[in-house]
């Protein structure tokens, strides 16, 4: 599918999710007005079973991977991204634009890992409230994308792009870490229909994300795909000091009672049946 046509139909889907008739909306517990998300510190199974409504303070988030021949013409392409995409998508009103690429070191040993896919990708994120803006962005950005991709000898090869709608949990990009040794991890959790996707984003919502936050493991955006690949999933970036930090998180998580209670619940079984996992490293001038 062309970019033209992928943020098009991408704006169309949107538009239903905002009324809340998609039925790959994320739905969300409903809010009195003016009140702020509140979570409780203990996961609670009956407030899982509440009923859910759109939320006007959820936003839109783009997921771009740029596939590349070679790590070096990676490398290339993160100097152009630092010194030209990320101004000019602040300049387009974006005042957080991350860019990353995977730390291989840390994805060896993981055979799920695709190393033909990822090894010479860069990616790069973004959110809107509207998600108009996405395809403002795509026309008022023709000519400063002409700049790439000028000759044969291709800057990158070929671009993935998925819209996600943020979670109630996380409606907000969020930069919990800006050290030089941060680490970051996105996760996509592959639903095998909208019912599974829709109780694994009640799963975070209702607990899972809150426990995150508890064990050191801050997010950075976490959403349900509107559009793109993998589709239905829930995709979600989580920011780490370093990676001593992002293995103590996990070892305190995958441990804690409250996980095993939600991961035990039937309600969530078979919410996540495919599961990409990537540990990235920002570019020097990433904003996330």
């Amino acid at each position: 599918m062309q970019r033209r046509d992928f943020l098009t139909a991408a704006a169309a889907v949107g538009l239903s999710t905002a009324t809340g008739t998609s039925r790959g909306d994320v739905l969300i517990p409903k809010r009195n007005a003016g009140s702020e998300t509140t979570h409780s510190s203990r996961y609670n199974p009956e407030r899982s079973r509440q009923r859910r409504v759109p939320s006007e303070n959820q936003r839109y988030v783009l997921l771009e991977i740029y596939s590349t021949q070679s790590v070096a013409k990676r490398n290339e392409l993160l100097r152009s991204f630092d010194s030209r995409l990320i101004n000019d998508r602040n300049q387009l009103g974006f005042d957080k634009v991350g860019v990353f690429y995977v730390d291989t070191e840390l994805m060896r040993g993981d055979r799920s890992y695709n190393a033909a896919l990822y090894d010479a990708a860069v990616f790069v994120v973004q959110e809107s409230s509207n998600i108009e803006n996405f395809l403002d962005l795509q026309r008022r950005t023709a000519d400063n994308f002409s700049r790439f991709n000028l000759s044969d000898d291709l800057e990158f090869i070929d671009e993935e792009m998925t819209v996600l709608r943020s979670l109630v949990c996380q409606p907000r990009i969020e930069v919990p870490y800006r050290g030089r040794d941060r680490l970051l991890q996105l996760r996509t959790y592959n639903s095998p229909n909208y019912e599974r996707n829709i109780a694994k984003a009640r799963m975070f919502e209702q607990g899972e994300l809150d426990l995150f936050r508890r064990c050191g493991m801050e997010p950075v955006f976490m959403g349900s795909a509107i559009f793109g690949s993998w589709i239905p999933n829930i995709t979600y970036m989580l920011s780490f000091e370093n990676d001593e930090a992002r293995r103590e998180g996990w070892d305190m998580f995958v441990r804690h009672p409250e996980w095993r209670q939600m991961s035990g619940d039937p309600q969530y079984a078979r919410t996540a049946t495919r599961i990409r996992n990537l540990f990235l490293r920002p570019s020097n001038g990433s904003q996330i």
